[in-house]
């Protein structure tokens, strides 16, 4: 008869150092998931604090307006009139 004998430590030590891997591996990847979400928060409060008002997207698109109006009067003409709809809020 044979008799097959395994040695219980080895495979305890080996398994629980596959668990605090993978455990260690999860705390890991968790710290990434939560960094990306705050820089996502971080970002779209930011944006949307930043975002112009209609009077002052008005004045933007009427100076880059102003800038091309020596090489493209048509297209600058009609980038005055979008500010001009843009800020009093006609867009018809």
């Amino acid at each position: 008869m044979t008799t097959a004998t395994l040695t219980t430590s080895t495979m305890a030590s080996a398994q629980s150092t596959t668990i605090g891997f993978a455990l260690q591996e999860l705390g890991v990847a968790a710290q990434h998931l939560a960094k990306a979400i705050w820089l996502t928060l971080v970002a779209s409060v930011t944006r949307e604090a930043k975002e112009p008002t209609p009077q002052q997207a008005a004045q933007e698109l009427r100076v880059f307006a102003s800038s091309i109006a020596a090489s493209d009067p048509g297209f600058a003409s009609d980038l005055f009139a979008a500010a001009d709809r843009h800020e009093f809020g006609d867009n018809s």
